[in-house]
């Protein structure tokens, strides 16, 4: 049997990780109490303050390791264009409309090539997600780094605001452009180690660098609506943590949701999981197999929902449902394998 791989053994520990984030969300806290600054949201996609009777988000995110690959692919365009779509996409899931970005540019030499690409991505995703980019940071950084790193921030501002979900809601995926900017770092370690980024894989139908490189889809436009017209609940990106992070959904813990209605995945996340003996659990944590967008709903609403989502050329799926139980997200994986977070 081939070497097993774990997202911890490629150099992300996800539940380190989330410790890190427990470190930050109580200094947060500890900030808010000191200051009286009233701060909502805590641990979820998107906190926010309020200031007077408005409400605002800020938020930050990046393209990790994926900026590895583009570069050797000459696509650094999708760098710019991926850190705009995390955010959009993760704000817009808490109810906020974005306002404007302010991009942290960081390269290892002057590169003016490079620069024009990332900004070149950003603007147009800026166009798709409607959110302007106002300022930035572009620091060259010789003795540190040796690819490009990219963060967004981006504030937005409250227009809707999520409800409770309830038993028989039904659950629906909307399709995902492939691996989007998450699981890179382990998808590098399995895939590098037998293919080129040139090599023409037949399941894939293009070469793997192809395939890796990209663009997320951005899906706020499409998410906001759904909520102007009160057809959905609760959304989630399916990003860092994949399906455990539908665990944010889950305002009260008598609820489960029970995914076990996925299309079939991806031909890249079939090649990970089969190269590197990667297990289902591990996979559902890491990758979005498919899926990119989560949202809850009635079912009187799911007709029109998939209207909707059609408009704006994506495939919609009814994935699960919730039911009543301990708080838990349970995924029948492709292989028919449970597996629980």
């Amino acid at each position: 049997m081939s070497e097993s791989w774990t997202y911890a053994k490629a150099g992300v520990d996800l539940d380190k990780h989330r410790k890190m984030h427990e470190i930050a969300h109580e200094i947060i806290r500890r900030l808010s109490e000191e200051l009286n600054v009233q701060v909502s949201g805590i641990s979820t996609y998107a906190s926010s303050i309020k200031i007077g009777n408005v409400e605002l988000c800020l938020h930050a995110d990046g393209v990790g390791t994926k900026v590895i690959i583009l570069e050797k692919m000459n696509k650094l365009w999708v760098a710019g264009w991926d850190a705009l779509a995390m955010n959009l996409n993760d704000i817009c899931v808490e109810g906020f409309r974005p306002l404007a970005a302010s991009l942290y540019i960081a390269l290892p030499k002057s590169d003016e090539e490079s620069f024009k690409q990332i900004m070149d991505g950003a603007y147009r995703a800026s166009i798709v997600g409607k959110c302007v980019i106002t300022s930035g940071e572009t620091a060259i950084m010789t003795d540190v780094l040796n690819s490009v790193d990219i963060c967004c921030f981006m504030i937005g501002l409250r227009q809707y605001n999520p409800s409770s979900i309830e038993v028989d809601d039904v659950v629906i995926g909307i399709e995902s452009n492939g691996i989007h900017a998450n699981g890179l770092t382990l998808a590098r370690k399995v895939l590098l180690q037998k293919f080129s980024l040139e090599t023409y894989i037949d399941e894939l139908g293009r070469t793997l660098g192809e395939e890796l490189s990209r663009e997320t889809y951005i899906y706020s436009e499409l998410v906001l609506e759904l909520y102007s017209k009160g057809l959905i609940k609760r959304a989630a990106h399916i990003t860092g943590g994949a399906y455990s992070k539908l665990r944010r959904l889950i305002q009260d813990s008598k609820y489960d949701i029970v995914i076990d209605n996925l299309p079939e995945p991806m031909p890249i996340f079939k090649l990970i999981q089969k190269i590197g003996n990667v297990s289902m659990y591990e996979m559902y944590r890491v990758f979005n197999m498919g899926i990119g967008m989560v949202l809850i709903a009635s079912k009187e609403n799911v007709e029109e929902i998939f209207k909707i989502c059609k408009r704006y050329n994506y495939k919609a799926y009814i994935v699960g449902r919730v039911e009543r139980g301990d708080g838990n997200i349970i995924v029948r994986a492709y292989n028919g394998e449970i597996v629980k977070y």
